[in-house]
Formats: C-alpha cells, structure tokens, sequence
C-alpha cells in the first residue's frame, strides 16, 4: 500500500498545492457544474446551501412539503460530507500523511459511478442528487482556502461579500502596498465567482447533450486533479486551522 506522507513547502511556491489560484478555480467550476446538475434535475442546489433552505422555507408556506423534503435532504446530505471529511482529514494528519489525493480520488469515483447511475436511466434523479450534494460538503470541507485566504469553494454568497469588501478596504486605504493587496485579493475572490458561473453554463450545456455530460467532466477533471496532487514535490494540502490573514 502506497502512503502519502506529508511534503515540504516548496521555494517556488509559498502556498500549498491546493491553495494556490488555479486550484480555486478549478474548484469552484467543479462547484458550479455539480449545482447545474442537481438543479436541473432535481431542483436542488449541491452546494449553494442558503438556496435550498430559502426553497425548503418557500415550498413549506406554501405546503408543498413533496418540495421540502428533497430540498433538506440534500442540506443533510452535504452536513454528511462535511463531517466525514473532517473526520478522514483529522485522522490522516494526526499520522502525518497527505489527504488531497485521496479525497480528490474518492470524489471522482463516487461521480463515476453517478454517471453510470444515470446512463442507465434506473435511479431515480434525487439520490443521485444527495450523491452530489453529500461529495460538495466533501469537497467544501476539504478545500477552502487561496493564498491563505479563506474563500470555500461551495459557499457563493461568502466569496460576493469578500470581493466587493476587500474592494471597498482599496477605495479607502492609504497606503499603495495596501490598496495593491486588497485589490489583488479581490481579483482572486472576484475570479473564483466568475469560474463558479462558468462551471454552472459549462455543466448545463453538457447535460443537453449527454444527461450525464456535466457529472462526467466534473468527475474527469476531479481524477485529473488527484494525479496532480499525488505527484506534486512541494507541499500539497491546504491549511485547516490557522487563521485567515
């Protein structure tokens, strides 16, 4: 058996494999393809939570509880993800070992098998959904950080705030070398929504053609980023607890 033991920082590049911009941006469109899926076919967000409870409080006033029921189900089944991950993530540090390719790895076989689900046309749409929505709390928890910043890759409404704050510190910052970081953090959040709209008009031009067209790029470019991350020399996983700078 294979162990991946943790690497060291590398003097070409300050952050981690998964800290780094493009690794954000793949994320996020990864992010935004999986949300096309889900809401195309079972009207449910993957990762946008917010959205599926404003739908769950919406669809129960007005006693459509058919609606509410898949909507909080997939709530559920992204808290799942997320608390699984914790868990792997915390007992694979503890034995100081690297997680990244592993988790990356898992998410695109489980989506393998999603677009296997589909093709057959025997499984209903919704647990396929939860299937999804429960990988993007895996994914979310996992991968949440850019340049030391914290952005999550699965909450939208976090990177608008970010953007348009970090902005607004440039407008009123005295200082050049200031105004130059705030600005460049803002291009870094401003860029991850920007790939995360991509990803959703990616994956519903994909779902036109193939019914399974979105999941299968999501869950090609997944297994892409794991070989990535495998082979990566320098330091590969994001940090979990330090602060945001």
């Amino acid at each position: 058996m294979i162990v991946a033991t943790k690497k060291t920082r590398s003097a070409n590049h300050p952050y981690p494999l998964m800290e780094r911009p493009a690794m954000a941006l793949a994320l996020a469109t990864i992010s935004g393809a999986m949300n096309a899926w889900t809401l195309g076919n079972a009207g449910s967000f993957a990762t946008v939570q917010s959205g599926n409870i404003v739908s769950a409080g919406f669809y129960g006033a007005q006693g459509d509880w058919g609606r509410v029921i898949p909507v909080l189900s997939s709530v559920l089944a992204f808290g799942v993800g997320a608390a699984l991950s914790a868990i792997f993530i915390t007992v694979v540090l503890r034995r100081d070992q690297m997680y990244s390719g592993w988790v990356l790895g898992f998410e695109a076989v489980v989506l393998a098998g999603c677009v296997a689900l589909v093709s057959t046309e025997v499984v209903p749409a919704m647990p396929i959904a939860l299937t999804v929505s429960f990988i993007a709390g895996l994914q979310g928890n996992a991968f949440h950080r850019d340049s030391g910043m914290l952005y999550g890759n699965t909450a939208v409404t976090f990177v608008v705030q970010m953007t348009f704050s970090l902005v607004g510190r440039a407008v009123v910052s005295r200082g050049v070398s200031d105004v130059n970081g705030n600005l460049r953090s803002a291009g870094i959040y401003g860029s991850v929504l920007l790939a995360f709209a991509l990803g959703a008009a990616a994956g519903f031009g994909l779902d036109k053609l193939w019914a399974a067209g979105s999941l299968a790029a999501v869950s090609l470019t997944l297994a892409a980023l794991a070989i990535v991350a495998v082979l990566e020399r320098g330091m590969v996983d994001p940090q979990q607890n330090t602060p945001a700078p």
